[in-house]
């Protein structure tokens, strides 16, 4: 069984094939540019090199979030096309559960942070490979005193924001993965996926859609300008 997947839902653009037996291949840019003029090359790039067509997936997998909202609407609409133009499967993954992934061995709680502005951001938790905790957004602060005392290892794309912070409580039981384990990839969603489509746990494709935890920017600077809470 052949897997699809695609995760613009951070600053990554990332695409990657596997299959039951490997991750065929992988393609991450981490730039400026628009995930709208580069992710539809790369996917198409990838496959060339892989000896692959469309044609060959069996399921397509793609991030839900929660993340950037034109990010999220670029890679789920291109996804959900290519599953419905090909009559194939499809599965949305949580980008938070797929950075959980990286880690399934571990017997510490896994705190996934994604960016969220201000002093917020995206998290869930994790323990021995369930999540504990569903999708939220969060404060910081509040965060780091709700794991006070326990054994963390804290990932994701706000890392590099937050390390600062994290480092100042110096506890021992608190740690910070390496940069290759916390961005979004999407060899981590093709894994989640390949794991849901061998229990045959596929999704309707009209159902699928993004993980937005807040409302976007525009929306929200209306509802204030208007007094709506």
């Amino acid at each position: 069984m052949k897997v699809l997947a695609m995760d613009t839902s951070s600053v990554n653009a990332t695409v990657a094939i596997a299959d039951d037996n490997k991750i065929i291949g992988e393609y991450t840019v981490s730039n400026d540019r628009a995930h709208s003029q580069i992710i539809m090359p790369m996917l198409d790039d990838m496959l060339k090199h892989c000896g692959l067509t469309v044609k060959d997936v069996d399921v397509f997998a793609v991030a839900l979030g929660p993340g950037s909202f034109t990010g999220l609407r670029i890679g789920i609409s291109a996804m959900k096309t290519l599953a419905q133009a090909l009559d194939k499967k499809i599965v949305g993954v949580s980008s938070l559960d797929c950075v959980a992934a990286s880690f399934p061995f571990s017997e510490k709680i896994i705190c996934p942070i994604f960016d969220a502005r201000r002093n917020d951001v995206y998290n869930a938790l994790y323990l021995n490979g369930e999540k504990t905790v569903q999708e939220r957004i969060v404060d910081f602060d509040e965060l780091l005193i709700e794991m006070h005392g326990k054994d963390v290892v804290f990932a994701g794309d706000a890392i590099t924001k937050f390390k600062d912070k994290i480092e100042s409580f110096n506890s021992e039981r608190w740690f910070v993965s390496p940069v290759n384990l916390s961005m979004q990839r999407a060899s981590s969603i093709a894994s989640v996926a390949l794991e849901r489509a061998n229990k045959g746990l596929y999704d309707n494709l009209y159902e699928v859609a993004p993980i937005y935890l807040r409302l976007p920017q525009a929306e929200r600077e209306y509802n204030l300008a208007h007094g709506i809470a």
